[in-house]
């Protein structure tokens, strides 16, 4: 049986230690997970909270995360909640851990008034497939554009 709960602080080492799972998964070029356990803390569980996470658990053992922030829709004029990284162990896939993380996370949309829930998907990984069959739907004639790094930094 999978349980779904809220993380707190003492479990960052974890959470962090799944972030490196991921970017494995995802074939992340070394060095790219640059957060650190301080990151962390302060983000998702100081006073200026800019995420929160959700832990699967089965068998007392934490198998999967997902990561939400929240999000604005000025044409809806609704918050909503934006999944930013959700990853199952491999040793845990295929027995619904990833789809009660979403059912907790559409909860809490619910729960908040929230009017979508929003995720972005490489466009090679199979978990597309997973959120479709969860009700999700690509936004086509949307294309995720990003200012980082360098570029980024010439706007100081």
């Amino acid at each position: 049986m999978t349980t779904i709960r809220p993380t707190t602080e003492a479990d960052v080492p974890e959470l962090l230690a799944m972030l490196g799972e991921l970017a494995a998964y995802e074939q992340a070029p070394p060095g790219s997970l640059v957060a650190t356990e301080d990151d962390f803390r302060r983000d998702g569980f100081g006073p200026a909270r800019k995420f929160e996470a959700l832990f699967a658990e089965a068998e007392g053992r934490v198998i999967g995360f997902v990561i939400v922030f929240p999000i604005y829709s000025s044409w809806a004029g609704k918050p909503g909640l934006m999944v930013h990284d959700l990853f199952v162990r491999e040793d845990a896939r295929g027995h619904r851990a990833g789809e009660a993380l979403i059912r907790a996370v559409a909860k809490l949309a619910a729960e908040r008034g929230c009017g979508r829930v929003d995720v972005n998907v490489l466009s090679w990984n199979r978990a597309r497939a997973f959120y479709e069959r969860l009700g999700f739907r690509p936004q086509p004639d949307w294309v995720l554009h990003r200012l980082d790094g360098e570029r980024l930094a010439a706007y100081r």
